[in-house]
């Protein structure tokens, strides 16, 4: 069956000033470049067969240095992006919070999550798109795809069968791994969510045979 390992990009100045990205394209920051050569080998003993990113700078990168010694090139898919934040980009969470016309995105799951930007749904929508393509081509592979949180989330809680509303609800960190085994038969399984460091346990409970 088809393992893909969510992977969200390394940390930014803009993740660090808690400011909004969306597709903004703001490189890594050092951490964020260390955060990413310690996934790298966190990752080492994973037998990846492809990497596919967003086209967002920051994925990107992350990406790129998660391919280092494989032999892989990370292929970019606008499906990936992260949501569409339209007015918001550029500001922190605490000056969206002050807008006179607030309301929290997932109580309003049927329009964008700020003017001139996207649903959660649009966001769904491309993400099991991409993640049918893969079953498609990669049935029997494991797969690396370099995200953003919120797309991550989506496709969790569609897996999941969680309610939207509860996107809030979890985190997604940088350069953590989210586990989806896509059974042929539907039987598919969300192994873990933003799993961070040390990667052992996963490597013997799902890819040692």
């Amino acid at each position: 069956m088809l393992k893909l390992l969510l992977v969200r990009h390394g940390e930014t100045d803009w993740n660090r000033d808690r400011r909004i990205m969306g597709r903004q394209e703001i490189g890594l920051n050092e951490t964020g470049r260390l955060q990413a050569l310690a996934l790298k080998e966190a990752l080492g003993r994973f037998p990846v067969d492809a990497v596919y990113s967003s086209s967002v700078c920051r994925a990107r990168e992350t990406s790129q240095i998660l391919v280092e010694d494989r032999g892989l090139t990370p292929r970019y898919d606008e499906r990936l992006v992260e949501i569409h934040y339209g007015e918001w980009v550029g500001r922190t969470f605490e000056e969206v919070r002050a807008l006179p016309d607030y309301t929290p995105y997932f109580t309003r799951l049927d329009t964008p999550v700020a003017p001139g930007g996207e649903t959660l749904y649009q966001v769904r929508d491309r993400a099991m798109d991409f993640i049918g393509q893969l079953r498609r081509e990669h049935p029997d592979q494991t797969v690396v795809a370099v995200s953003h949180a919120d797309w991550i989330k989506c496709a969790v809680m569609e897996f999941l069968k969680i309610p939207y509303e509860n996107i809030w609800k979890f985190r997604i960190d940088n350069v953590s791994v989210s586990l989806i085994e896509c059974d042929p038969l539907g039987w598919d399984r969300v192994i873990c969510v933003n799993q961070r460091g040390d990667l052992d346990r996963l490597f013997v409970t799902r890819f040692a045979f």
